[in-house]
């Protein structure tokens, strides 16, 4: 298996989320390998999950967090960038 990163957003559903999360990604040669995304019309929210293959991006996992907190912020997002390398904590 390969590694990748997983970003998971949720935030206010509004036009526009898909597009700039995508091209943040592209213009950091990010491949994206897999993509998952949904809103919910009772709350009024949408949330986005994408596998970025690591090897991919010209950054580091640091970098992107520095980077895409202005995405983040201008949408209201709720976020986070993993690395399927490190192990999650399970209770």
């Amino acid at each position: 298996m390969e590694d990748t990163y997983r970003l998971t957003i949720a935030c206010p559903d509004q036009v526009g989320i898909v597009a700039r999360v995508s091209t943040f990604i592209a213009e950091h040669n990010g491949w994206i390998v897999e993509a998952s995304h949904h809103s919910d019309p009772i709350t009024g929210w949408f949330f986005m999950r994408h596998e970025i293959r690591a090897s991919s991006l010209d950054l580091s996992l640091e970098d992107f967090r520095a980077e895409f907190e202005k995405i983040a912020n201008d949408y209201g997002m709720e976020w986070q960038i993993t690395d399927s390398r490190q192990p999650r904590r399970v209770i």
